[in-house]
């Protein structure tokens, strides 16, 4: 798989495959009580528990999910690195769960404190659905 932005990216096919639900895929085994609340607000049809932030971002990638969320800490800059970037190259949006896109540079820390929200499409509307004392919790990057 590879990517650019403007260019768009290759080695897999996007195909909407939710059929009108909203499926949400979040971690397997790092559960917290934030992250069920946050799920929940989400009001999904179907949830998925994965392990690997890259596999998550994957299955955005490829329309099997509506969006990856994953409302805790734990999760590390390589973890979501080159998946953001192939999502950044069709159009897609990884960002904390306030919205705000994570820096990569050398003088950050390595774990995304502010949790990961990522989708394909109508990125906004899972951040907004956040619940606030989630994001009151959470740092801003």
């Amino acid at each position: 798989m590879w990517g650019v932005v403007g260019l768009g990216a290759f080695g897999f096919e996007h195909k909407d495959q939710t059929q009108g639900k909203r499926i949400l895929t979040t971690t397997r085994s790092h559960g917290t009580e934030a992250v069920q609340e946050t799920l929940a607000a989400m009001e999904p049809d179907e949830v998925l528990r994965v392990g690997g932030a890259g596999h998550k971002v994957l299955l955005v990638l490829e329309g099997r999910v509506s969006a990856y969320i994953f409302a805790s800490m734990g999760c590390k800059k390589w973890d979501t690195c080159a998946p953001e970037a192939l999502l950044q190259a069709v159009g897609g949006k990884l960002t904390d769960v306030h919205g705000n896109v994570y820096r990569y540079d050398k003088d950050i820390k390595h774990m995304n404190t502010g949790g990961v929200v990522a989708a394909y499409r109508k990125h906004d509307f899972y951040i907004e659905r956040v619940p606030q004392s989630i994001k009151d919790v959470l740092p801003s990057q």
